[in-house]
């Protein structure tokens, strides 16, 4: 099921990135938060690990488990994507692809495993984020607009009457 895949696909990076952090700042640096990069990188990962224990995580259940219809199952999945792709595996690939462009003091290969990682989870995420919003925007579309009327080709109430094209 995609749901419960996603919770342990987005648990397995989370935790994956926030030990990257805790081997780089006890291992390789005496001061860990000299290079901001890292310092962010770090809270973000602690941001975007809360944020899934608590929003996301619920919502991927609630859609594998609890959800009465398609669409309550649907959505609550789309937001818990939404939640974890906006606050964790973004913001963290945006940082990892600056640290990769900027050649950062020392990569260890965690740091490439976390960077492979958010690089999938921002790409699929994203789009599945994307897709979504697109699905709910048009839906919403569809719903508040105005009832459309059909209007025949020679109608009266044809501001133009409508003539056939000869090719």
């Amino acid at each position: 099921s995609v749901p419960l895949t996603s919770l342990f696909w987005y648990l397995i990076c989370c935790l994956v990135a926030i030990a990257e952090g805790l081997v780089w700042a006890r291992v390789y640096l005496p001061d860990p938060f000299r290079e901001p990069l890292r310092a962010a990188q770090f809270s973000f990962s602690v941001i975007g690990a809360v944020i899934y224990a608590v929003g996301a995580a619920p919502l991927f259940v609630y859609a594998y488990k609890y959800g009465l219809s398609y669409s309550q199952r649907q959505r609550r999945f789309l937001f818990g994507i939404a939640l974890v792709s906006f606050t964790w595996s973004f913001p963290i690939f945006i940082i990892q692809l600056s640290m990769v462009l900027s050649k950062a003091r020392w990569r260890n290969p965690v740091d490439d495993i976390v960077f492979v990682l958010s690089l999938i989870s921002s790409a699929i995420g994203g789009c599945i984020a994307w897709f979504g919003y697109m699905h709910l925007v048009s839906y919403y579309i569809h719903q508040f607009q105005v009832v459309e009327q059909h209007i025949e080709q020679h109608d009266r109430l044809a501001p133009h009457p409508m003539r056939p094209v000869r090719s």
